[in-house]
């Protein structure tokens, strides 16, 4: 099971640097994997995979829930961005 979603919002451990999960990985032997698209601290683009442990959610200041991507025409009808 994964602790994380796709287009989830997560700040890597290590750095503190924020990025958005891209995709996932299963694994028999190992630690659930995941490839984030990230700003690097010198302002590179970058796109690693880390570990399930080498990551945390970013959460929402008012309600506390997950952050996720969401891209303007993949809205439901009625909903609005704040």
């Amino acid at each position: 099971m994964f602790k994380f979603g796709l287009s989830q919002f997560v700040a890597i451990s290590i750095s503190g640097e924020m990025g958005h999960i891209k995709g996932r990985a299963e694994y028999a032997d190992h630690a659930n994997g995941y490839q984030v698209h990230y700003k690097a601290a010198d302002g590179r683009a970058e796109e690693k995979w880390f570990d399930e442990d080498e990551l945390s959610a970013v959460e929402d200041d008012v309600e506390g829930g997950p952050v996720f991507v969401v891209k303007k025409g993949g809205l439901p009808a009625g909903a609005v961005i704040e």
